[in-house]
């Protein structure tokens, strides 16, 4: 059991630490003040990796949070922290793109997983899939790479603890591969998709008040001029009609 809570602990320690990268927390602070006051609200967190969120979401006052993710690793490393750290978070395994009504929830997040879509079909299937979970009048907030990228800007983002580099053309979503600086760094593939596709599914499933939140930035000593002009990431926030 020791070894086994070890090896989680080792993964726990890989993944979020690009929480806590210069653009990490730039990402965080933007996510947090679109989700606005969870005090005494329900919150279900799709794509929820470590459990990440789904704890600063509770620790935010959310009386209910649940957090799901198509991984077993990460839902297994999410579990063993709640286990050590109770909170009264629920993981449960499902892929997004088969994501069963849930419950009926005050806000629903998907971070950094509308990107990983197949097609704009597939697209469409997953944020119908995330609004069949979100209660009449409730807020959806997802965060995704970019619609807008600069690559030039991106090119000097080492600073902020990441790079991210084209590994194919633009064709409707254009790869990429992010490598995580620090020891050890550590990649992940991405896409940025063209502009106009994010907010665009939003508002076919119905969704209303689509907007593109503002980037937020911690008040730290830190040159935030690239980021705040070309940030890796972007965050809509939509509600679903009562």
């Amino acid at each position: 059991m020791a070894e086994s809570d070890e090896q989680y602990d080792a993964l726990g320690a890989i993944y979020e630490r690009a929480k806590h990268i210069p653009t990490g927390l730039a990402e965080r602070a933007t996510l947090l003040s679109a989700v606005g006051d969870l005090r005494g609200k329900s919150v279900l967190d799709v794509a929820c990796g470590t459990g990440f969120y789904a704890r600063l979401f509770h620790d935010l006052g959310a009386t209910t949070v649940m957090g799901v993710d198509s991984a077993g690793e990460m839902i297994g490393y999410a579990r063993h922290v709640e286990k050590r750290e109770r909170r009264g978070i629920t993981y449960e395994q499902h892929d997004a793109t088969t994501l069963p009504v849930l419950g009926e929830f005050d806000v629903v997040t998907a971070v950094w997983l509308l990107g990983y879509a197949d097609d704009v079909p597939a697209l469409d299937a997953m944020v119908t899939n995330l609004i069949t979970n979100l209660a009449p009048g409730g807020r959806l907030v997802v965060l995704v790479p970019n619609p807008e990228p600069d690559w030039e800007l991106y090119a000097k983002y080492g600073r902020y603890g990441y790079e991210i580099i084209p590994t194919g053309p633009m064709d409707l979503k254009q790869p990429v591969r992010v490598q995580v600086l620090g020891d050890p760094p550590f990649d992940f593939d991405s896409f940025y998709w063209e502009r106009g596709v994010f907010d665009g599914a939003l508002a076919r499933a119905g969704l209303t008040e689509v907007t593109r939140q503002p980037v937020v930035v911690p008040d730290e000593e830190e040159s935030w001029d690239a980021l705040l002009q070309c940030p890796s990431f972007g965050v809509f926030t939509a509600v679903r009609s009562a």
